[in-house]
């Protein structure tokens, strides 16, 4: 079974961040204890105050499909139509995992 990660990037108006970080902010409990939800963070972009990125990674495709299918998720296809310019959306499938271990190879260790 292949991991999931949904990344959504919004860049906001000035006049409209301050509410698409409170819905995005909302959204962080409740998803870490969904089944299926490895994780989930909210990041916002140190160079661009505007810019904020919601990253969710799920065990599976059809526990991401519940999340998009949810009520709360219509929250954050709300929150899209704040953006300020097209946000960006995409969905990647990751088959295998690896750490530390891939930089030391690289580096002949």
């Amino acid at each position: 079974m292949a991991m999931v990660i949904s990344t959504l990037r919004i860049v906001t108006a000035a006049k409209s961040r301050a509410q698409v970080v409170r819905t995005l902010i909302a959204q962080l409990g409740p998803l870490r204890v969904q089944p299926g939800c490895l994780r989930c963070e909210l990041y916002q972009d140190l160079e661009n105050r505007e810019t904020v990125t919601l990253m969710e990674e799920w065990e599976s495709q059809a526990e991401l499909d519940l999340r998009l299918q949810s009520e709360e998720y219509r929250a954050v296809l709300e929150t899209i139509e704040l953006a300020q310019e097209q946000p960006l959306i995409h969905f990647d499938t990751v088959t295998r995992r690896a750490g530390l271990e891939i930089v030391a190879s690289a580096r002949g260790a």
